[in-house]
């Protein structure tokens, strides 16, 4: 009985010693993707490799879920289901624009664009060529258009009406996969939407029912993804915070460098089903458009710099005006990169040029494409 005794002792110590270490406490944490959406590539990449699991306190996990549009994503985050989110700028500001529900922080930034990852519009396939935005304008007016509300590509497009005056005959609410069926079918004459469904349904390595005509340079209306995170999140473990933004600055360095660029795409496939690798190569490491003299298809800054920040003051008041919001500017601190900053500053990685913090992504030509599927 003695013996017993000790050993029940020993077991209840050594358990109490565990809850002490917090390693019986094993807490989880959801972050929220959406899986066709080339911002979303970084989390792919960081939960295939398990980099997390390197920098997360021990006994912490997560859950990885998917989702079909920023807004839904968002609607999850305000309800405190979700901790973790990457969603573009528009459904961004949306998220932060609601304080009085819950406090979201954008934490650091997954890739910034001239506009030709989801500001990009696409006609159907026996449209004229036209000359210039204005000639494209009056195409336009009195056409089926459609892009998913409250999405990047919706701000895109209305922003677009706004500079060239456009008066479509229905403006619809669709999402990707509507507009990929509405293209094949003639239903669309135009649409706004992103990668990698945009080149799956266009012409330069799709099922070319449709084509690019214009993209964010048409008006001025870059693409921003955001890495957000829950305020009360970084508040109560700061530590996972920073863990998972280590995690996420390894991904975007992995994605940054040529040689990976397969592997990325053999793990986004996984992810992203029904679309080809060659389409998916071409999402996020294809030219576009073909013919523009810019190399460049995105950059990485990972923490916010002055663009992203403007980019931010441009958007707010624009959704105030299209009455999508009820206020000018954002709470302050919404924008809360220290955290990132500082854990860019402790990996002792040099900025890569004045215009990318990390670096770069070249566009190349489909026929660059190591894909043939």
């Amino acid at each position: 009985m003695i013996k017993k005794l000790t050993l029940w002792t020993t077991a209840f110590l050594f358990s109490l010693h565990l809850c002490g270490s917090g390693l019986a406490r094993a807490e989880t944490f959801t972050v929220g993707y959406i899986p066709y959406d080339t911002i979303s590539y970084n989390v792919i990449v960081n939960n295939e490799l398990g980099l997390w699991k390197k920098y997360l306190p021990q006994g912490t996990e997560l859950q990885f879920e998917a989702f079909i549009t920023g807004p839904t994503l968002a609607n999850t985050m305000l309800a405190g289901r979700t901790h973790i989110g990457y969603i573009s700028m528009m459904p961004a500001v949306i998220l932060c624009s609601k304080p009085d529900m819950a406090r979201i922080k954008m934490a650091a930034t997954l890739g910034i664009s001239e506009g030709t990852r989801s500001s990009v519009l696409l006609v159907r396939k026996d449209a004229p060529e036209f000359n210039n935005y204005g000639d494209l304008a009056r195409w336009l007016d009195g056409k089926v258009i459609a892009s998913p509300r409250g999405s990047g590509s919706d701000q895109f497009l209305r922003r677009f009406f706004a500079k060239y005056n456009v008066k479509p005959k229905e403006y619809l609410n669709q999402n990707i996969e509507a507009i990929a069926t509405n293209f094949r079918g003639n239903k669309l004459d135009a649409a706004a939407c992103w990668e990698p469904t945009l080149s799956r349904i266009a012409a330069d390595v799709g099922e070319g029912y449709a084509r690019i005509v214009a993209d964010g340079r048409s008006c001025d209306n870059p693409d921003v993804g955001v890495l957000m995170m829950r305020a009360d999140f970084m508040e109560q473990h700061p530590e996972v915070a920073k863990g998972y933004l280590k995690a996420e600055l390894e991904a975007q360095r992995y994605i940054l460098n040529p040689e990976n660029q397969a592997s990325v795409i053999e793990m986004v496939s996984k992810y992203a089903t029904g679309i080809p690798k060659r389409i998916l190569w071409y999402s996020i490491f294809g030219k576009v458009p073909v013919n523009h003299p810019d190399p460049i298809r995105e950059w990485k800054n990972y923490y916010f710099t002055e663009r992203e920040r403007d980019y931010v003051n441009i958007v707010t008041p624009f959704l105030l005006e299209e009455k999508v919001i009820n206020t000018a500017t954002l709470p302050e601190g919404t924008i809360d990169d220290a955290l990132a900053r500082q854990v860019f500053k402790e990996s002792g990685y040099p900025p890569f040029s004045d215009k990318a913090v990390l670096g770069v992504i070249n566009g190349r030509l489909a026929s660059e494409c190591p894909f043939n599927d």
